[in-house]
């Protein structure tokens, strides 16, 4: 019992520190209605962020916070159903729960770009903090530089002591660190944020002069993500960044497990959901592609011995099918003996495990395997230039979005595409180099102005697709407009020094019917519309002639 009371107590300190960024958040969307109440957008974050107070409070021992959560989130909700904006009591109200929930965690502080404990301003969204620590001023501006580009809020110290104030105000949610400091090491500062109480959760990238492979070993012993030589290829660790962020922000992986065996169902169920992992069981593997498709696990728990069918035989189909080959498998049984683990290998397995697993292994293994496989999925699907998906990846999702519209009509997404105007003049004056950056600054912009939850493109060439759900037409519209204001207005510099601008066109269409060619055509029409009308403009599908949905 006090391993499982030390688990929780970790992931207890983890939550905190995430909920004190949620809060953040929350307050500056109750803000944002204070001044434009009709504000739609802003109202439907609101309702998430109560919604997972009310979800995850009592999970980690703040039964209170679950019950403010509620509180709130039913508020939401009644303004949502009611098409109407919040009352000034009502904001007066919400501001009070998220005040109660701050409280309930112990008033912590957030971390402050100026080294200090900030109450009351919040974040802009999707604006990670990064903790830079290095003595060298040309560094400490470069990198400073081309994090804010990201839309990054970076804070700089120059040595251990220095960081160490600024990480006693609250942990950023992620840190670049030179190796050699002028008060001591870049590992030992590392090792000691790795030791903190949610220390686990920052992303770490350590930089260095030094280029010795014991070097490179040295920074993932002590706890770092990643290692980069000075003089630092940007690109390279921005991607980087990108992943360490974006899988620490990510929903709860999600654990399937074949096994028939009731009591080790239940076994699996409570170390998988101690550790904060989404569970389902499947017993019989003639329901197993249709968890499958519900369920998209992250990694498969495959029993060897099942009802009319072997674990073996049921990794070897799986293993036949693309959309399964990233999928990790991990295979417990009871048989220890050497065939048993060559055929397991032979199958198509990632790793073998033996009944009954003490619980550190097991979630040691599906960690590590969970984590390998959504890098190998990032390298796959992920555009070199923009690091938004790939064509073939943004249409998966879309697919998936489909099949839930037909497993559920209440479904809402929109399918924004985007495509700049007059691109090729823009590489045929200033070179293909100067193009690539314009992409890249738009691929920027949408990861900073879009939610973690809509999905990003690149759709081929100068084409990029974005699908928001949740969202009406009218609404996505709007933010598609305030993207477009945005961008064009942003300069863009030639290798002459000729500053320019750029523009888009963009078409929009809401999923009608579970088809996903006719879904892309509307967009497509769309954006077609958009550019015959003059360009620099967004148009939504349902004002075509002959759309049904107008």
């Amino acid at each position: 019992m006090s391993q499982w009371h030390d688990l929780l107590g970790d992931l207890r300190g983890h939550y905190v520190h995430e909920s004190s960024a949620k809060l953040d958040d929350a307050e500056s969307l109750v803000r944002a209605l204070q001044a434009q109440p009709g504000d739609r957008d802003a109202l439907t974050l609101l309702l998430r962020r109560f919604h997972g107070f009310a979800g995850s409070g009592s999970s980690y021992g703040f039964p209170r916070i679950t019950e403010l959560g509620r509180e709130g989130e039913a508020t939401c909700v009644a303004i949502q159903r009611a098409d109407r904006a919040p009352a000034p009591e009502e904001l007066a109200s919400w501001s009070a729960l998220l005040s109660s929930i701050r409280s309930e965690l112990g008033g912590r502080e957030r971390f402050s770009a100026s080294g200090g404990a900030v109450a009351e301003s919040a974040p802009t969204p999707h604006a990670p903090q990064v903790l830079l620590v290095d003595d060298e001023e040309s560094v400490l501006d470069a990198v400073t530089r081309v994090l804010q580009q990201e839309g990054y809020v970076v804070t700089p110290a120059r040595n251990e002591a220095e960081a160490l104030e600024r990480i006693a105000a609250g942990l950023p949610e992620a840190m670049v660190v030179d190796i050699l400091l002028p008060d001591g090491s870049g590992y030992a500062l590392v090792e000691k944020v790795r030791a903190m109480p949610g220390g686990d959760a920052p992303a770490v990238v350590m930089i260095s002069i030094l280029s010795g492979l014991l070097d490179k070993v040295e920074a993932i012993h002590c706890g770092a993500d990643g290692y980069f030589e000075k003089p630092v290829e940007w690109d390279s660790l921005l991607r980087r960044l990108r992943l360490l962020l974006e899988r620490n922000r990510s929903q709860p992986s999600r654990v399937l497990s074949m096994e028939d065996d009731p009591e080790q169902a239940a076994f699996l169920r409570v170390v998988m959901e101690s550790a904060g992992y989404q569970f389902r069981v499947c017993p019989d593997p003639r329901q197993m592609e249709h968890d499958l498709l519900a369920f998209r696990p992250d990694l498969l728990l495959m029993d060897v011995l099942l009802p009319g069918a072997s674990g073996h035989d049921l990794t070897r189909y799986l293993r036949q099918h693309d959309v399964h080959a990233t999928l990790p498998i991990v295979v417990l049984t009871t048989e220890s003996q050497l065939e048993t683990r060559l055929d397991t290998l032979r199958a198509g397995a990632d790793d073998f495990l033996i009944k009954p697993v003490a619980p550190g292994l097991l979630l040691s293994t599906v960690a590590a395997r969970i984590e390998r496989a959504r890098f190998l999925r990032s390298l796959l699907e992920r555009d070199g230039l923009t690091s938004l998906l790939t064509h073939s990846a943004f249409l998966e999702r879309a697919r998936n979005v489909v099949a839930r519209r037909q497993r559920d009509a209440k479904v809402r997404c929109a399918w924004v595409m985007i495509d700049l105007d007059f691109f090729k003049r823009v590489n045929d004056r200033h070179g293909h180099p100067v193009g690539d950056r314009v992409l890249a600054s738009l691929a920027s912009l949408l990861r900073r102005r879009l939610r973690q939850s809509d999905t990003m493109g690149r759709y081929g060439g100068e084409e990029f697709a974005v699908l928001v759900e949740d969202l009406d037409e009218a609404d996505v519209l709007r933010l598609v407009d305030r993207l477009l204001e945005e961008f064009a207005v942003q300069p863009h510099r030639s290798p002459h020094g000729v500053t320019f601008t750029a523009a888009f066109s963009a078409g929009v269409a809401m999923l009608e019917e579970p088809d996903l060619d006719a879904w892309r055509h509307r967009a497509d029409q769309a954006l077609y519309s958009a550019k015959m009308a003059g360009r620099r403009r967004v148009v939504g599908a349902s004002s075509l002639p002959g759309d049904e949905t107008a």
